[in-house]
């Protein structure tokens, strides 16, 4: 074979995460839950706090265009799911011009654009795919550590006697809705599973399997439907690529699905999913999908409006239409026709990437091996969520979080096919009998 294993570079362990973008990936996560509203005349310690991580974004943004822009390492393709969701990025920034409230249309462009510029930052070191692959890591301690904080500040709520913490969390000191927290929740869960059945000590797999235990508990009693067929997509996903995780968890699936038809009968085991799904609606309100089916109506009507260039990020919500609950309905609102093509064609590419990568694990370290598999389980989260709720339309923790799982992959590609090349020119071809023989010169 003429690719060796893409084993990081030790001289660059230190230096895998480098100062600059780590402190501008920082600031774009300070900024989640403030916006253009949190600028103005700060009147108390937390107005001001918000008011710094409202600007961040003003920051962010050029800075990183300059630092990418003056040490480029890697050329990242522009068929890579990052680059098409900057292209989506352009034509929303541009569709800012037909948005009812241009300045906060302008904001969250430049939030949404900063995004992908910082994190592709992190590609342009000289050790790539480990500035990359430390880029994810730090994501996932991210989602980690604020799913262990909402725990904390919700556990009376999901660690507590009441049947269920759907529409209740919203209401503890302005939490995240029941969706929201079963989000942050889901990912840090989703990668501990994995990387419970892909450790070999007994002191990780107890660990991975206790706190991926505890966030599934919590996506459960959030009782997030997206959330919850979500996870449970990535779960199955996990299983159909992983032999690992066939050989050991999916016995241990099996086993429990028997125990629970042991325990009670099919009829009743039925009605209990039937009411945690339904979660007490009528059947007008399950079939409309809690009032989603009426939002969908709404924004493609408003979408008619202006077909061709959209209105500009967020502009559900800036024409009055709320939170339409489907990412590729908001693409096609914020950035029209225009915009939605590159942004449709994003989650294709980044599928397509992640099974190309996943066909060729073998030329892969271990540890790269193992952070494709997380990828593209929280890849499958995020697809599935995509459909009910909004994901990588607009600046959120979605978006950061894609972000890093895409321009990693993309990163990892592309320094894999580089050295495919590299090796192809390099290594002489051994000459053919014919050549042996006539005493040709050996080509090279």
């Amino acid at each position: 074979m003429f690719v060796k294993q893409l084993h990081p570079n030790r001289s660059h362990r230190v230096s895998a995460c480098a100062t600059f973008p780590l402190i501008l990936w920082t600031c774009l996560w300070l900024n989640l839950n403030s916006g253009f509203w949190n600028i103005q005349q700060p009147q108390s310690a937390d107005d001001f706090e918000l008011l710094i991580r409202a600007v961040l974004p003003f920051a962010v943004l050029p800075v990183a265009a300059f630092l990418l822009l003056s040490h480029r390492q890697i050329r990242l393709p522009w068929s890579g799911p990052s680059r098409l969701l900057l292209i989506y990025g352009a034509f929303t920034a541009f569709a800012t011009l037909f948005s009812p409230v241009p300045t906060w249309s302008a904001y969250w462009s430049m939030a949404f654009l900063a995004t992908i510029l910082v994190g592709s930052l992190f590609a342009a070191k000289n050790d790539p795919v480990g500035s990359t692959r430390a880029l994810l890591q730090i994501t996932w301690v991210a989602t980690f550590i604020v799913a262990a904080i909402l725990a904390y500040r919700t556990g009376s709520v999901v660690f507590g006697d009441a049947p269920t913490a759907y529409g209740i969390v919203g209401e503890l000191n302005g939490l995240s809705r029941s969706s929201g927290v079963a989000r942050w929740a889901a990912v840090p869960g989703l990668v501990c599973i994995v990387r419970a059945f892909h450790s070999r000590k007994i002191v990780h797999i107890a660990f991975y399997l206790g706190m991926a235990a505890v966030a599934f508990y919590i996506v459960y009693r959030m009782q997030s439907r997206g959330a919850v067929f979500g996870a449970v997509a990535a779960l199955l996903f996990i299983l159909l690529v992983s032999s690992r995780m066939r050989r050991y968890a999916l016995p241990f699936a099996v086993v429990a699905v028997a125990g629970l038809v042991l325990i009670e009968t099919p009829d009743v085991a039925s009605n209990r999913v039937s009411g945690y799904v339904r979660r007490g609606q009528t059947p007008e309100q399950f079939r409309s999908m809690t009032g989603r089916t009426e939002l969908y109506e709404e924004g493609l009507e408003a979408f008619t409006e202006a077909p061709i260039f959209g209105r500009g990020q967020w502009a559900d919500r800036l024409t009055g239409v709320g939170h339409v609950h489907n990412s590729y309905l908001q693409a096609l609102l914020n950035g029209g026709i225009a915009g939605a093509i590159p942004y449709c064609c994003s989650w294709i590419a980044g599928w397509l990437l992640f099974f190309r990568l996943y066909k060729r694990r073998a030329c892969l370290a271990p540890q790269d091996r193992l952070s494709v598999l997380e990828c593209g389980t929280v890849m499958m989260f995020f697809t599935i969520r995509a459909i009910p709720e909004t994901t990588t339309a607009s600046f959120a923790v979605d978006l950061l979080v894609m972000v890093a799982v895409y321009i990693y992959l993309e990163t990892l590609s592309a320094v894999l096919s580089r050295r495919f090349v590299q090796r192809i020119v390099l290594v002489p071809r051994r000459p053919s009998m014919p050549e042996r023989v006539a005493g040709l010169p050996q080509a090279s």
